[in-house]
């Protein structure tokens, strides 16, 4: 991004914020379009027939990028800082005790995945009682904010954070939004761009997931460590480096531009 004038640097932010808005809202199922997701940041305004949530999804992601800029400048991130992103992409706007936004989920919680076999098993995800000890390991591990010298360990970075959130689970709601904004600070801090998931890949992404929870051994209150390094997680790990071509385009299309 170098050789980008301050104007394009800002096309490419601000085109990035849309279309990873975009995205990750749809890997969760929010039906606003990639063009309607760009005139609601840009301008503010609702779309006919799509209800205020998903309208507040698209606008409180687009702030979370904002926030995930910012925690850039910073030498660590903590717990508020991962609170307030947790706000900013829930779109909840009736107050429910059993759904906190910016605090741990206090129920438990967990999903089915997909087996080989066609067949669905439930994970739980960890207690409750547990979240405060994981996420401690959480920040231990990741909460320093430092460049590093190569993209390989970016991504392996952004892998090793990405999924020791969504293990974890920390909310009740919005876990994957959050992983797939802070694992980029490592890329971000660095000077590359953030992977951005296609929602078109998004049962690829989701079965990947499953495979490694399935995989790894489950977390709680005896864990020390967060993340496995088996055959599911090289898997994951190649999977997010090959997802960095969505940005590169992104990228490659503003300076064929400037030409």
């Amino acid at each position: 991004m170098d050789k980008l004038t301050k104007y394009d640097t800002i096309a490419l932010k601000e085109r990035l914020k849309v279309d990873w808005t975009y995205t990750s809202n749809a890997i969760e199922g929010n039906t606003i379009s990639l063009g309607d997701t760009a005139y609601i940041i840009q301008y503010g305004l609702t779309i006919k027939g799509k209800s205020i949530a998903e309208h507040n999804e698209v606008i409180g992601h687009a702030k979370a990028i904002d926030l995930v800029y910012e925690m850039i400048k910073k030498e660590t991130i903590n717990e508020e800082d991962v609170f307030l992103l947790h706000k900013a992409v829930q779109a909840n706007v009736v107050i429910d005790v059993e759904c906190p936004m910016g605090a741990y989920k206090v129920v438990e919680n967990g999903r089915y995945v997909k087996l080989p076999d066609n067949k669905a098993e439930y994970v739980p995800y960890p207690h409750p009682d547990n979240i405060p000890y994981l996420m401690s390991l959480w920040f231990e591990a990741f909460g320093k904010v430092e460049e590093l010298d190569s993209f390989e360990a970016c991504v392996k970075l952004y892998t090793d954070m990405h999924i020791g959130l969504t293990a974890i689970h920390p909310f009740f709601d919005g876990n994957g939004r959050l992983a797939r904004l802070i694992s980029n600070i490592p890329l971000l801090k660095s000077d590359y761009l953030p992977i951005i998931i296609d929602n078109e890949d998004r049962e690829e992404y989701i079965q990947l997931l499953s495979s490694y929870n399935i995989n790894a051994k489950p977390l709680d209150g005896s864990s020390k460590t967060l993340v496995e390094k088996n055959e599911a997680y090289r898997k994951l790990k190649e999977f997010f480096q090959k997802q960095y071509e969505n940005t590169s385009r992104v990228l490659e299309t503003i300076r064929r531009a400037k030409r």
